[in-house]
């Protein structure tokens, strides 16, 4: 995963701390730093749903490269 994109997850994580959406791309992200846990399966449904809905193209963009890092 390009390091870009975890600093911009990092910045919407940390700008928008009390939503349900920055709690689960903070733990995916965690997760992207741990080579030997992979997230589970309705995690990358729930992923596919964010990018889907996701109007900022830089997140949305950081958002796919995570998808591919995880799908990969």
């Amino acid at each position: 995963m390009k390091e870009y994109s975890r600093i911009v997850i990092e910045e919407y994580c940390l700008s928008h701390r009390k939503t349900k959406k920055s709690k689960f791309l903070w733990n995916l992200l965690e997760l992207s730093y741990n080579m030997e846990c992979e997230p589970e399966d309705w995690e990358m449904i729930e992923l596919e749903k964010l990018i889907f809905r996701e109007k900022s193209p830089e997140l949305k963009a950081a958002l796919e490269d995570m998808d591919e890092f995880f799908c990969s």
